[in-house]
């Protein structure tokens, strides 16, 4: 009969033991996941920032611009255009500045510039209003001389 005990005894201690070795690896690798999440959410949040911190200049324009201060607008602009020179996007923005300025030979020749790099429909309407607007006011000049 102690035998007997002793035997159960050991087959419980030799099961117990089993679990223990098993719970030890799960946490193992709960730990290992954790960490590997932890990094992979660290390294979105680092590329969601730099995505962010690209996109902030033009939100930065577009904020000028709404405000009606077309001086700001512009040099911030001309800064993003001057750091990527064959972004279409820039010399339109640029276009629509000098166009709410009034300064129409400017505006002429950003959105010729954005048509020339990405010929859209767009572009190319604001590039022919512009030019018809011009159009119109050289007329206007010749028949008051």
């Amino acid at each position: 009969m102690n035998e007997d005990l002793s035997g159960q005894i050991l087959s419980e201690l030799t099961r117990i033991r089993r679990l223990n070795q098993r719970a030890a690896w799960l946490c193992l690798l709960v730990v290992i996941a954790g960490v590997l999440f932890v990094s992979v959410m660290e390294h979105s949040r680092r590329r969601t920032t730099q995505v962010d911190n690209s996109v902030r200049p033009w939100d930065a324009v577009s904020a000028a611009y709404y405000r009606f201060d077309y001086p700001k607008a512009l040099s911030l602009a001309k800064a993003m255009v001057a750091r990527n020179t064959n972004h279409y996007y820039g010399y339109s923005y640029l276009g629509n500045i000098y166009l709410a300025t009034g300064d129409l030979t400017n505006a002429e020749a950003q959105y010729l510039r954005a048509y020339e790099l990405f010929p859209i429909e767009e572009n190319e309407k604001n590039l022919t209003a512009v030019r018809k607007r011009l159009a119109s006011e050289a007329h206007a000049e010749s028949e008051r001389k």
